[in-house]
C-alpha cells in the first residue's frame, strides 16, 4: 500500500491539484489548514479580524468567555440601549460571519471539485485550527475528523483542529478542540475516539506532546493525551503537522511520526514568507512501514529530497538532495524567490 500525505495546506488548492494529478497511490491525505483566510480580499479579512478582536475583548471584560463568540454579539444588540457604535460594529460583525460561512464552503466546494477528479484513489481530509467543521462542507464524506475508515486491513483515524484560538475564523463554525494540556484522559475527546476505534494510523493537526510540538516561544506544545495513547497503544503511523518549523521523520517506540511542514505558502510569526511544498509518500507492507520519502512539490515539478528505510533493524536515512534538504531542515526558500513587502496584507493579518 502507498500513502501519500501532505500537511498545512493554507488555500495551495492548485498544488493540491499537481500533487493528485502527478503522483499515484492508494490513498491520500490532505490534511489540516485546508483554507488560508474566510474571504476572498485580504482587506476584508482585515476588517472582520479586527471586528472580532474588539468583541473578543469585550466578551472578556463582560465575563461571559463561555458562550460563543457569535452567540455574544447575538445577544448584546439585543439588548436594551445599545451604544450605537457598538450596533454598527456589531453589525458590521454579523454580516461579515455569514459572509465567512458562505466564501468557506465555497472554498471547500473548489477543493473537492478538484479531490473528486481522482476516481481511482481514496483522499481524506483534516480540518486544522483555519478551518470549519467540514461536516457542513462539500468534504464532508471524506472527512477524518472524528471518524475511521478502513483501508485493506489498516485502519486510518484522525482528529482535528487545534488547542488555540485562530482570530479571523468564525467562532461557531470551527472544530472545537478538546484534546490538549491539561484535558485529562478521562475527559479527552480524542484520547476516548482513539482508544474505541484503535487505529493502525493516526492523523491529527496538532502533534503529540514532545514530538514535532516544540513553539520558539513557548516550547513543547502537542497533546499529552495524544502521547500517552501513541505510546501505550500499537499504533503503526502518526500524521501531523501544525507546528511547520518543528518538522521531520521521527521514531519513537513502535510507531513513526512525520510532519512534512508547510504544503501552502506560509507566514510565520517572524514575518518570514515560506514556500511550502512538502509532502510525504509513505510504502506499507504486511502492516509494516517499509519506506518513507520526503519529497517536494516545486514549479510543477516532484523532487525527491530523503529516503528513509529499514536496515539492519533500524531506520536508516538517505539525503537525496543535498541541497533542498539543507534548507528544509534551516526554514530556507530555495526554489522560490518570496519578497517580504508583497505579503504585508498577510503579515498585519497574522500579527
Amino acid at each position: 500500500m502507498k500513502l501519500i500525505y501532505a500537511a498545512d495546506i493554507h488555500g495551495a488548492t492548485e498544488k493540491v491539484k499537481t500533487l493528485l494529478n502527478e503522483t499515484v497511490a492508494d490513498a491520500y491525505m490532505v490534511s489540516g489548514d485546508l483554507i488560508d483566510i474566510p474571504f476572498y480580499s485580504m482587506e476584508t479579512a482585515i476588517i472582520y479580524n479586527d471586528l472580532q478582536i474588539f468583541f473578543h475583548g469585550l466578551r472578556e471584560r463582560m465575563g461571559k468567555t463561555d458562550v460563543v463568540l457569535e452567540d455574544f454579539v447575538d445577544e448584546l444588540l439585543e439588548a436594551p440601549d445599545v451604544p450605537e457604535e457598538i450596533q454598527r460594529q456589531g453589525t458590521a460583525y454579523q454580516e461579515h460571519t455569514i459572509r465567512a460561512r458562505r466564501v468557506m464552503q465555497q472554498k471547500y466546494k473548489v477543493l473537492e471539485n478538484i479531490i473528486s477528479l481522482k476516481t481511482n484513489s481514496r483522499v481524506f481530509c483534516l480540518p486544522g485550527n483555519y478551518d470549519m467543521n467540514l461536516r457542513y462542507t462539500s468534504l464532508h464524506e471524506r472527512d477524518l475528523h472524528l471518524h475511521w475508515y478502513q483501508i485493506d486491513d489498516l485502519r486510518i483515524a484522525g482528529y482535528g483542529g487545534a488547542d488555540v484560538w485562530t482570530s479571523g475564523i468564525p467562532e461557531r463554525y470551527i472544530v472545537q478542540y478538546r484534546a490538549g494540556i491539561g484535558v485529562d484522559d478521562k475527559h479527552n475527546e480524542m484520547y476516548r475516539f482513539f482508544k474505541a476505534v484503535k487505529p493502525d494510523i493516526i492523523v491529527t493537526h496538532q502533534p503529540p506532546h514532545g514530538i514535532h510540538d516544540n513553539v520558539s516561544s513557548i516550547g513543547p506544545s502537542g497533546s499529552p493525551g495524544l502521547r500517552a495513547f501513541c505510546d501505550n497503544n500499537p499504533v503503526l503511523l502518526v500524521l501531523s503537522g501544525h507546528i511547520h518549523a518543528d518538522c521531520g521523520f521521527k521514531s519513537a517506540g513502535n510507531a513513526l511520526f512525520l510532519n512534512p511542514s508547510n504544503f501552502g505558502e506560509v507566514t510565520d510569526i517572524n514575518a518570514e514568507v515560506f514556500e511550502g511544498g512538502f509532502f510525504y509518500t509513505i510504502e506499507i507492507e504486511e502492516r509494516k512501514v517499509v519506506k518513507v520519502i520526503l519529497k517536494k512539490l516545486a514549479e510543477r515539478r516532484i523532487h525527491d529530497i530523503a529516503d528513509y528505510f529499514v536496515r539492519d533493524g533500524r531506520w536508516a536515512e538517505e539525503i537525496i538532495d543535498r541541497d533542498r534538504y539543507q534548507a528544509f531542515l534551516r526554514r530556507e526558500n530555495f526554489d522560490t524567490q518570496i519578497l517580504k513587502y508583497s505579503h504585508i496584507p498577510e503579515i498585519q493579518l497574522y500579527n
